[in-house]
C-alpha cells in the first residue's frame, strides 16, 4: 500500500513539473538560455585543423591597414572607385578563382572624383564582372524604405528569384522594398542574393535565412544562389521543416532559417578562413597592368571561391556569433555557404522529442527519489547521472553529428523534479518524524525519542558506560494518601504531580526513565551529554520542591488532606545506559552501583527525617554556588562499605539552614564520631529545638552509645538495616 502510495506521488510530482518545464520551453521562455549552453559547445569544438579552408573559401578583407595604404599610396579614401574592384575581380579571375562573391552594396551609381569619372568607374566594375562570369554581388531587402527603380527591382528579381519548390506551409519573412544593385551590376552577375543576418533575442547571430519574400516573389540568399550556381543549379523544394537542395536536405524552421556550424578557428588565428588585403590585390593589380610581376602568389586563389568584404572597425559590419562578440559580417556569409557546400548545417532535435524527454525524466527522477527517500546519497546519485549524461549527450551529438538537442528543458526538469521530490520527502518524513515523536514522547522521554529519530541504527540492545547524575523521587507516604482518595482521585492527583515534575526535569536537560507508581527515576546526562549534569540534577530537585509547594492548592482540591512532599536522594558516578531487555521489547535505561546507591539514598531521608538527600561524589560534583552539609556516612543495603550523604540545603546565598547552624551540626558530628557523646548530644539537642530533624535522630542515637557504646573498630558509619 505504502509502495502504491510513493508511486502516486513520484507521478503526480513528475507529471506536474513536466508539465511547467514544457510549457515554459513552449513559449521560449528558456530559448535564450538553451542558445547559451549552444554558444558553450561551440567555443569548446576542436579547432578547425585541416590545411584547407572550409570548402576552399577564403576572403579578401578591406581592413583598417588596407584603408590607410590606400589613402596614402593611391591617395583615394573610402568610398573606393568602383574600378579599383573591377582590378581585383580581374586579378583574381585571371588567377583562376572559382566564384567571387561580394558581401558589399553597390546600389547606387559611383560618384565622380577629381581624376575618376564616376560613370567610367562604374563600367569597369560592370565589365569585370561580365568578363568573369562568376561574380556575385548582395542585395539588401527592407521592409520599408525608398522604392527601387523598376528596372532595377526586375533585373535583380531574375537574377536572385528562387527557381524551386514552395510548399504552402513556409511562411517566409516579406520584405517591400530593398537596395539592390545598380542595373547594369545586377545584368552581369551571375546572381544576385540577400545578405540578411538575423540575430536572436540576445543579439547574437546563429542561424541565416535561406529565402525570403520579396514583393510576394520568393528570392534566395547570397549564400544559397552561389551554392545553387557552383552546385549545378540542381534542383530545390522548401517545407516547414527542411529545405532540400540536390541531395542534400538542410534542417530549416518554417521561415527557411538554418541553424550555422561554426568553424572555430586555429590556435593564434582569428578566422578559419584565409584573408587577404584587398591593397596587396589591389597593388599587384596595378603592377601587372605596367608588365611587372605581382608581388604576391597568385597561384594561392585557383580553385578558392572568393568572398570579398570588409572587416575594418569603422565601416560597422560587425556581429556577435557564439565564437566571438565581433565577427566581420563577410565571414558570417563565408560560414554560411561553407555550410551548404559541406552540408555542415545543425540540425535542432524536433521540440515534440524533447518534451517526450522531459517527461519521461521527469517521471524517472521523481521515481527514483521516492524509491529511495530514506537514502539521500542513493537519491541523488541518478540525478546526478542524468545530468553529467545530458552533458555529454549534448556535446557529443553536435561534435559528431551537428544534432543540437535542447540540455536546459531535460536539465531543469531533473533539478526542479528532484528538488519538489525531495522537498516531498522531506515534509513527508517531518510529518511522520512528528507524528511518531509525538506518539512516542507519551511513553519515552522526548530526548531519547530525539536521539533515536537522529540516530535509527542505535535502535538495537546494547549499552556504554558513561558519567551521569541519578535522581530518584517519591511522594512521602503516598500509601496512606492514597488510601484517603477514591481511583479518579487519585489518577487526578498522579497527573498533576508527574506532569509538574516531569516538565522541570526535561526543562533541566534530564530525562525521565521510568514512573514506577508516584516515583520518579530521572537520568541527567544521557542520552545527551551534559558536562554539568550533577549542578542540573540539583536544580531540577530544588525546582520541583518548590513546585510542589506551590501546587498544595491543587492537592487539595483532589483530596489531599496532609502536607504532600517528596523524598528525593541523587548520585553521580559511571552507570551503564542503552537500550536495555529483548529483541523484542526493549527499554532505554540505565543500571550499575551509582543507579543502586542513588535508590539506597532516597530511602535514607526516612531515617533522617530529611527530602534531598545525595552522594558525596555528586556534592562535589555539584556547583560551587550550591550548599550542602554532610548528614552521616551509612552503609545501605547492598553495599559492604559505608558512604557519606550530604543534604541539599539550596543556593549559597539563601540556604535552608543558616551558616551558623550547619557549623554546629558539623562539629557535632565529629565530636558524635570521635565518641564524645555528651558535647555531641549537647550540640544536637540545640539543633533538634531549632527544628532540626536529623539532629534528633543523633539524640537518641548519643543516647543508645552511651549505654551501648558501638564497637572499638566502629568508624563512624551507620548501618542501615531497611531500604
Amino acid at each position: 500500500m505504502k509502495r502504491h502510495k510513493r508511486w502516486i506521488q513520484g507521478s503526480a510530482i513528475g507529471i506536474t513539473c513536466a508539465a511547467m518545464v514544457a510549457s515554459c520551453f513552449h513559449f521560449k521562455v528558456l530559448e535564450t538560455l538553451e542558445f547559451r549552453t549552444l554558444d558553450l559547445r561551440f567555443r569548446n569544438m576542436p579547432e578547425w585543423s585541416s590545411h584547407e579552408s572550409p570548402a576552399n573559401i577564403e576572403i579578401v578583407v578591406i581592413d583598417q591597414t588596407s584603408l590607410d595604404m590606400v589613402s596614402r599610396e593611391i591617395e583615394q579614401g573610402w568610398p573606393w572607385p568602383r574600378e579599383f574592384y573591377g582590378k581585383i575581380i580581374t586579378l583574381l579571375h585571371n588567377a583562376g578563382a572559382k566564384a567571387i562573391i561580394f558581401d558589399m552594396f553597390f546600389t547606387e551609381p559611383d560618384i565622380n572624383r577629381q581624376d575618376i569619372s564616376g560613370e567610367l568607374s562604374d563600367q569597369a566594375l560592370c565589365a569585370a564582372t561580365a568578363a568573369a562570369t562568376n561574380v556575385f554581388h548582395t542585395s539588401v531587402p527592407k521592409k520599408s524604405g525608398y522604392q527601387p527603380l523598376p528596372n532595377q527591382e526586375a533585373i535583380t528579381l531574375v537574377r536572385s528569384k528562387y527557381p524551386g519548390t514552395l510548399h504552402n506551409s513556409v511562411k517566409l519573412k516579406q520584405y517591400t522594398t530593398g537596395a539592390l544593385p545598380i542595373t547594369p551590376l545586377a545584368q552581369a552577375a551571375a546572381g544576385v542574393g540577400f545578405a540578411t543576418v538575423d540575430s536572436e533575442s540576445d543579439n547574437i547571430c546563429r542561424r541565416v535565412p535561406l529565402l525570403a519574400d520579396f514583393k510576394k516573389a520568393p528570392v534566395m540568399s547570397q549564400s544559397l544562389v552561389a551554392g545553387w550556381t557552383l552546385l549545378g543549379k540542381p534542383p530545390m523544394a522548401a517545407t516547414e521543416s527542411s529545405f532540400k537542395l540536390a541531395d542534400q536536405v538542410i534542417p530549416t524552421d518554417s521561415t527557411t532559417s538554418a541553424f550555422l556550424w561554426w568553424y572555430r578557428p586555429p590556435t593564434n588565428s582569428i578566422s578559419p578562413f584565409p584573408q587577404h588585403s584587398a591593397y596587396n590585390l589591389l597593388r599587384a593589380s596595378v603592377l601587372m597592368e605596367y608588365g611587372k610581376d605581382p608581388d604576391i602568389d597568385l597561384s594561392e586563389f585557383k580553385g578558392k571561391i572568393i568572398y570579398i568584404g570588409s572587416t575594418a572597425p569603422g565601416l560597422f559590419d560587425n556581429w556577435a556569433t557564439p565564437l566571438s562578440h565581433a565577427v566581420p559580417g563577410v565571414e558570417i556569409q563565408a560560414t554560411a555557404l561553407a555550410n551548404l557546400l559541406r552540408n555542415d548545417f545543425v540540425t535542432r532535435v524536433p521540440s515534440a522529442l524533447t518534451t517526450i524527454a522531459v517527461i519521461l525524466l521527469s517521471l524517472l527522477v521523481a521515481q527514483t527519489t521516492f524509491a529511495s527517500r530514506r537514502h539521500a546519497v542513493l537519491s541523488m546519485f541518478v540525478p546526478i547521472i542524468l545530468l553529467a549524461g545530458l552533458t555529454v549527450l549534448g556535446y557529443a551529438s553536435l561534435a559528431k553529428a551537428h544534432i543540437f538537442i535542447d540540455v536546459v528543458p531535460p536539465a531543469l526538469a531533473i533539478i526542479l523534479t528532484f528538488g519538489a521530490a525531495t522537498t516531498t520527502n522531506y515534509l513527508t518524513e517531518r510529518r511522520h518524524s512528528k507524528m511518531v515523536r509525538g506518539i512516542f514522547e507519551h511513553y519515552l522521554d522526548r530526548s531519547v525519542v530525539n536521539n533515536l529519530i537522529s540516530n535509527p541504527d542505535q535502535v538495537r540492545l546494547g549499552g556504554e558506560k558513561r558519567e551521569c547524575t541519578v535522581l530518584f523521587t517519591d511522594v512521602a507516604n503516598f500509601t496512606n494518601t492514597s488510601e484517603q482518595l477514591g481511583p479518579e482521585q487519585v489518577v487526578n492527583f498522579m497527573n498533576v504531580y508527574l506532569n509538574a515534575m516531569t516538565d522541570i526535569i526535561i526543562g533541566e536537560g534530564g530525562f525521565v526513565d521510568k514512573f514506577i507508581g508516584d516515583e520518579i527515576i530521572a537520568i541527567f546526562g544521557a542520552p545527551n551529554a551534559l558536562p554539568d549534569h550533577a549542578s542540573r540534577a540539583c536544580y531540577a530537585t530544588l525546582r520541583m520542591r518548590d513546585r510542589v509547594k506551590e501546587l498544595q492548592p491543587e492537592f487539595e482540591e483532589a483530596g489531599c488532606k496532609t502536607e504532600i512532599f517528596a523524598r528525593t536522594g541523587m548520585c553521580t558516578g559511571d552507570v551503564i545506559i542503552g537500550n536495555m531487555g529483548s529483541d523484542t521489547r526493549m527499554n532505554y535505561t540505565a543500571m550499575g552501583n551509582t543507579m543502586n546507591f542513588g535508590s539506597r539514598i532516597q530511602g535514607v531521608n526516612k531515617a533522617y527525617g530529611t527530602r534531598i538527600l545525595v552522594s558525596e561524589s555528586t556534592a562535589k560534583a555539584a556547583s560551587e554556588e550550591l550548599a550542602f552539609r554532610e548528614i552521616d556516612a551509612v552503609q545501605v543495603k547492598g553495599k559492604e562499605q559505608g558512604e557519606r550523604v550530604f543534604e541539599l540545603l539550596g543556593s549559597k546565598i539563601k540556604p535552608d539552614m543558616p551558616e551558623n547552624l550547619c557549623n554546629d551540626f558539623s562539629t557535632a558530628l565529629k565530636h558524635f564520631r570521635n565518641r564524645e557523646w555528651e558535647n555531641a548530644s549537647k550540640l544536637f539537642k540545640s539543633l533538634a529545638t531549632q527544628g532540626d530533624p536529623a539532629s534528633e535522630v543523633f539524640v537518641a542515637r548519643c543516647a543508645e552509645y552511651r549505654t551501648n557504646p558501638p564497637p572499638d573498630n566502629w568508624n563512624g558509619v551507620y548501618v542501615m538495616s531497611t531500604k
